[in-house]
């Protein structure tokens, strides 16, 4: 087994933990502080693109009045009339016209509102269409108000995330591993290539040189299972104890493999949308009760999702893909790599949580805002492998990695933490 290079890590997704288990909360207050967060940091950016010739104005102050030109911030609201309603599926209970089941919601005659604390007004241009926007993302936008009520806009800011930390100088060269969509239910299809991972993983495949700068593995959710339990109306009990002892099995299978791989190098586990874990965002780590062998071991740790730390000077950010999968169904966006591209160009990790996307009613915070800027930025169970180097405002360079389900693809992501560059190692097994 090679010998591991030492890496400096810090773990930095202690506002991912709920410190408590209140869901008896409106989410306006999440809106709320997203929007007043937010402001504070659009504003001087605002005003060194576009200077102080146009004020930055509230909604309420523009009175209906025409031809008022300024700055306004505020939430994005996208009025879709596909979106899914509790209304809707209220009105279909009671046997009403059924809506049909919609995979995508967007269509181009959506309409883009903008909010803030008292009031909304509807944007209008070409540009605004074009920008694939969702629901929940604030931004500014430079314009002024007609005679119909509407605010054409003639330019739109957004946070772009933080600042961003200089990369420590190349010395280790030090690698991380990237990998999701296990599947533990199904991997008797692919035990080969796990087998294949793990020998990697070891620097049994004559990869010493690269095993020995592998300092952490990541595993990004959907351990147990990649799809969701079909619900089939049943009054058999054996077969849901069945589907329960299926489930148990798997996840004593996880604990081997985990605990094998740990052996090796550093590992960190998140749960992912279809894993025995809680539902809401940001999802909590398994208990170590649930993998008693790998939690011996000082090596392995179960995270959040998302997750988020520091590896030498590189800042990792991701999850395990329900941020990408959301905005696929509500805008227009073909691709994960670029959902997960404007997730971080709006400077926000989830911006459609609570609306579509299921998270804890915080009250006095939004710990999705993006306020430093990573350079590795992923999101797990991904249909295939996608990454970019994604160049943004001032120079700040962010790795993109869509890391693809294992359980389909058969392999993982390679990065070089301090050059950023990633590439796919497939661990396919070819049948005769």
């Amino acid at each position: 087994m090679a010998n591991r290079l030492e890496c400096p890590y810090e773990n930095l997704s202690s506002a991912y933990l709920l410190q408590s288990s209140d869901y008896q909360k409106q989410f306006c207050h999440l809106y709320a502080h997203r929007l007043a967060e937010m402001t504070r940091l659009l504003k001087p950016l605002a005003q060194s693109k576009w200077g102080n010739e146009k004020p930055i104005m509230k909604l309420c102050e523009l009175r209906g009045e025409q031809d008022v030109h300024c700055i306004l911030i505020g939430t994005i609201y996208k009025h879709q009339a596909h979106k899914p309603s509790i209304l809707r599926d209220i009105s279909e209970e009671n046997q009403l016209a059924p809506q049909p089941q919609r995979q995508n919601y967007a269509e181009p005659g959506d309409k883009v509102i903008l909010e803030d604390e008292l009031q909304r007004v509807r944007l209008q241009c070409a540009q605004i269409e074009g920008l694939n926007l969702a629901t929940g993302i604030v931004c500014a936008v430079k314009g002024g108000t007609d005679s119909e009520g509407f605010f054409n806009v003639e330019d739109v800011l957004f946070f772009e995330s933080g600042p961003q930390k200089q990369l420590a100088v190349r010395t280790s060269n030090t690698k991380l591993v990237l990998v999701s969509g296990l599947d533990q239910l199904q991997a008797h299809n692919y035990v080969d290539a796990l087998n294949m991972f793990q020998y990697w993983l070891s620097g049994s495949f004559g990869n010493s040189t690269e095993a020995k700068s592998t300092v952490r593995l990541i595993v990004a959710g959907n351990s147990v299972r990649s799809t969701a339990v079909a619900q089939v109306p049943t009054l058999q009990v054996a077969r849901s104890q069945a589907n329960a002892n299926d489930t148990v099995q798997a996840v004593s299978q996880l604990d081997s493999w985990f605990a094998a791989w740990a052996q090796a190098l550093h590992v960190d586990v998140m749960p992912g949308a279809y894993d025995p874990a809680n539902f809401m965002l940001p999802q909590q780590p398994f208990h170590k009760c649930m993998f008693p062998q790998a939690s011996r071991l000082s090596s392995f740790q179960a995270v959040s999702n998302p997750y988020s730390c520091r590896l030498n000077s590189a800042l990792v950010v991701g999850t395990a893909g329900q941020n990408t999968a959301d905005l696929l169904r509500s805008t227009s966006l073909e691709t994960s790599l670029e959902a997960l591209r404007c997730t971080l160009t709006w400077g926000h990790i989830a911006p459609t949580a609570p609306d579509t996307l299921a998270c804890y009613p915080y009250i006095d915070s939004d710990p999705f805002i993006l306020k430093e800027c990573p350079h590795v930025y992923f999101a797990g169970n991904c249909e295939s492998f996608e990454t970019e180097l994604h160049v943004g405002s001032g120079g700040k360079r962010t790795r993109l990695v869509c890391v693809p389900s294992f359980s389909k693809t058969h392999s993982v992501a390679l990065i070089d933490l301090e050059t950023l560059d990633c590439r796919q190692i497939k661990f396919s097994v070819e049948s005769e």
